[in-house]
């Protein structure tokens, strides 16, 4: 392994003495060359886009540091340079309130509260619970185990709304499992079953809206472009079953990984937590959970209370005194990490300037002009699509962070679509917002994958063998899927 993995303090202390300036370095000389066909509010944006995108792939700077600087930026450069336009000064309080744009987004309510449920299970012990309820009836053989594993995964998707988090509660249940059965914590079994925990939980982002925040602040880029929405149920019927696909064929994967392992020792029989007797918080957490996501299924059907609104309405019910589940604020304040909503906010506002001043669309060009789009099946442009987004991934370790700086170009190059394939735009760029979850290959393409390569259980090199055949498989099936499923269920049509 690399000195800079061993001692990955040290590297990012050089990182960032190299990274912050160079990326400040990036951001002026993007702003000072003659840019053409790009206003000069867009060239800022473009800018203060190559800056984030050298921090956000350095990891120099921790990102709510970055996105506080990039929000500074804004704020600075739009407010002082004049319009190529109209000559005129915006002025620094309305570049601020640009900055800031991001914040008042529903999408802000669904991350807050998606943080706010997660500190809950976290609270209540529930999600414990609930894996050890899985883990515990099932056989001991490896199988088995990893099917179990998965399985959790899977349940967690729909009820803990960050990857991340999934995985971290994951990891010490696995733990678990593994001393139970008398293994060591760096056996074979044991790096399959934790590498199994980050991988089910990156692809059960796509097939859940609600299993991460990029998905919401990706169809709210979205909307503002054209008008596009989708409900959760929706979004389950076109995404969830490419995800169960997808997670059979982790398991394949997983399971030729063991190389005829066997296990002697009974799962069943030391496990016995999930036996003990339900307390009130998690009988009102199991309550709310079940609640939430009957509103989210039954969304344009049974009523029209959108996402954000019964997320909001779901942790305002777990904050309420004698009705929610946590003693006291403080609890709460100590759990939930609120860098990552002041990321969310800055990202979304990014994303939205860089549609707005043109930049995006000027990417747009510069990427996708040489490409005969006419002259291509929807099969074919969904493949170069979504490799071009897969390898975008291997530069990011922020699926968040991908979104801002992709989804705005494929919307831009949506505009450019020839009108043979125009009903197929919008469709296209949703597709490219579910690969957006596509970090498999590196453990340092999403958060997800670190935490469970802090576990020390498995070599870097065994996690990128796994990631690049469950990454191959993706493109595949969402080629697969192209052709099929997604223009059965409408999202996509044949060419005209």
């Amino acid at each position: 392994m690399s000195s800079h993995l061993e001692n990955p303090s040290a590297f990012k202390q050089w990182t960032a003495r190299l990274a912050v300036p160079l990326s400040l370095c990036a951001l002026l000389l993007v702003i000072s060359l003659p840019l053409e066909g790009l206003t000069a509010y867009g060239q800022i944006m473009l800018g203060i886009l190559v800056m984030a995108v050298i921090l956000w792939v350095t990891e120099a700077l921790a990102y709510p540091i970055s996105a506080l600087l990039i929000a500074a930026l804004v704020t600075l450069l739009i407010g002082i340079v004049p319009s190529s336009e109209t000559g005129a000064v915006l002025g620094t309080s309305k570049a601020l309130g640009l900055a800031m744009k991001g914040f008042s987004s529903p999408s802000i309510i669904v991350i807050a509260g998606a943080l706010i449920m997660a500190a809950a299970m976290q609270s209540t012990e529930l999600d414990k619970r609930i894996a050890l309820a899985i883990l515990s009836r099932i056989h001991p053989s490896p199988g088995a185990i990893i099917a179990g594993c998965l399985l959790v995964g899977v349940v967690f998707s729909f009820m803990i709304p960050s990857p991340t988090g999934r995985t971290a509660v994951q990891v010490p249940i696995l733990a678990g499992v593994v001393a139970t059965l008398g293994l060591d914590p760096k056996s074979r079994l044991a790096a399959i079953l934790v590498i199994g925990a980050a991988q089910v939980s990156t692809i059960w982002n796509v097939g859940v809206m609600t299993a991460t925040g990029h998905n919401v602040a990706g169809l709210e880029l979205m909307y503002e472009h054209s008008g596009f929405t989708m409900t959760w149920i929706q979004w389950l019927i076109n995404a969830g079953p490419w995800s169960a696909l997808m997670t059979v064929i982790l398991f394949f994967i997983l399971k030729m990984e063991m190389n005829g392992h066997t296990i002697k020792n009974n799962i069943a029989d030391s496990l016995h937590s999930s036996s003990d007797p339900w307390t009130t918080r998690q009988k009102k957490l199991a309550l709310f959970t079940v609640l939430l996501i009957s509103l989210w299924v039954t969304e344009g059907t049974l009523h029209h209370i959108t996402v954000p609104a019964t997320m909001l309405l779901m942790a305002v019910s777990l904050l309420l005194p004698g009705i929610g589940v946590f003693d006291s604020w403080k609890e709460v304040e100590k759990r939930i990490p609120w860098g990552v909503i002041v990321m969310f906010g800055v990202s979304i506002s990014l994303g939205q300037q860089l549609v707005n001043t043109g930049a995006a669309a000027w990417l747009a060009e510069m990427c996708f002009s040489s490409m005969e789009i006419h002259t291509m099946s929807i099969a074919l442009l969904v493949f170069v699509m979504t490799l071009f987004t897969v390898v975008m991934h291997l530069g990011f370790a922020s699926a968040m962070s991908l979104t801002v700086a992709v989804l705005p170009v494929f919307l831009a190059f949506s505009d450019t679509l020839p009108d043979s394939m125009m009903h197929n735009a919008m469709g296209l760029v949703l597709l490219q917002l579910f690969a957006v979850s596509f970090g498999m290959i590196l453990p340092v393409n999403a958060p997800q994958n670190m935490v469970a390569y802090s576990t020390g259980t498995f070599q870097a090199k065994t996690f990128v063998r796994i990631g690049l055949l469950l990454t191959l498989a993706s493109l595949l099936t969402f080629v697969l899927f192209a052709m099929t499923w997604w223009q059965w269920t409408g999202l996509l049509s044949p060419t005209q």
